[in-house]
Formats: C-alpha cells, sequence, structure tokens
C-alpha cells in the first residue's frame, strides 16, 4: 500500500527516483521540504507584492506612500498594505478617493504634496486629523535566541 502511494506521488520523475523505493522515498521527502519552505516563503511575498502594488498606485495617483500611510493613521482609518492594493486593483476610483482625501488632509496639514482641481470637490474638516492609533504589539514565536530565559506571563492588556 505505501510503496503504491510512492509510486503516485514520484510518477513524474526520472530514472531511479521513480522505479526504485529508495530513491523515491528520497526525492518524496525532498519535495515536501521544498514545498514546506514555499508555503512559509508565500506570506513574505503576498506582503512584498501588496506593497509594490499600492506603490505603484500611488505613483499613478502622485503621492508619495510616507505621506498617505501617515494621513491614514491620523484619520484612524485601518486599512492594510493588502487591503489597499485589491483596492486600487479591483476598485481604482474608490482608491483615488482615498488618495485624494489623503491629499487634501496632507495639504491641511502643510505637507509639500501636489494640488490638483480634483482636490477641489474633497470634503475636509481639521477634526479628523487626530493622534494615530498606536500600533499592536509584535511578540517573538518561540524562546529567546539563547533559549535561557523564560518567555514572560503576558499582562491583561496586552491580549
Amino acid at each position: 500500500m505505501k510503496r503504491e502511494r510512492l509510486r503516485r506521488f514520484v510518477a513524474w520523475q526520472y530514472a531511479s527516483k521513480r522505479t526504485t523505493v529508495r530513491a523515491g522515498s528520497r526525492q518524496l521527502n525532498k519535495i515536501f521540504i521544498y514545498m514546506g519552505m514555499q508555503q512559509k516563503d508565500e506570506k513574505k511575498f503576498e506582503r512584498y507584492y501588496s506593497e509594490e502594488r499600492v506603490n505603484a498606485a500611488l505613483g499613478l495617483n502622485r503621492i508619495e506612500y510616507m505621506h498617505f500611510r501617515n494621513m491614514l493613521d491620523q484619520a484612524h482609518i485601518l486599512l492594510d498594505n493588502t487591503c489597499l492594493a485589491q483596492l486600487a486593483i479591483y476598485e481604482p476610483r474608490t482608491f483615488e478617493s482615498i488618495v485624494n482625501l489623503t491629499r487634501k488632509m496632507s495639504l491641511e496639514d502643510g505637507r509639500d504634496v501636489l494640488d490638483d482641481d480634483v482636490l477641489q470637490n474633497v470634503e475636509f474638516r481639521p477634526d479628523w486629523l487626530g493622534d494615530p492609533l498606536p500600533r499592536s504589539i509584535y511578540y517573538q514565536k518561540g524562546p529567546a535566541k539563547d533559549f535561557s530565559q523564560t518567555p514572560r506571563k503576558l499582562r491583561v492588556d496586552e491580549f
């Protein structure tokens, strides 16, 4: 039974990796290791590609990411890069309206941003600008690097 299953998995391999059990099982282990590596890297790639897409969309709308993200934080608009990238791809007019709002906020805040006639139609109130929400605390997974310290217990406000 095990050999039949192994044969199904390595049927597309060449030479002894397909015909012998020992080489086939080694190759199957290697395949699973590479699959695990790809699954780990997939999250990093998704984050990287979404950031690139947002930067490209912001380049079309003539605003820098730094000003855009800062104004979103001050207006308490909680959208991550993945959501913004999907907005830029599938809902370009919605994304453009968010960008125009942040550009108007940047101009009111005294930042150096290009001014357009489009921004005359954007409504903005100064009470929308506030302190950015505090960022969530990131805790490393696993023990310390030297395995000497046990992780401390979380406080109630950290949950």
